[in-house]
């Protein structure tokens, strides 16, 4: 039992929305530290909640082709 206390693991990365998961998070881990990377990770999916949030707002308001073609002469 004192053996595997002694044992330093390294945790799992968080589990982020799809398209944060696919981002190499052990790299990050060595890099960074584990706080570092767990840090990374919760402000990377706050900002992809904004941004995605952002996108929801823009509705489009006339629904009908733009006008790029002169007037046809009479």
């Amino acid at each position: 039992m004192d053996d595997r206390n002694g044992q330093e693991r390294v945790p799992e990365p968080l589990r982020l929305p799809v398209p944060l998961s696919q981002l190499p998070w052990d790299v990050a881990q060595s890099q960074f530290g584990v706080q570092g990377a767990d840090f990374i990770g919760v402000l990377s999916t706050l900002l992809l909640h904004t941004v995605q949030s952002q996108f929801e707002a823009y509705i489009c308001e006339n629904k009908r082709p733009p006008d790029t073609l002169p007037p046809i002469p009479a």
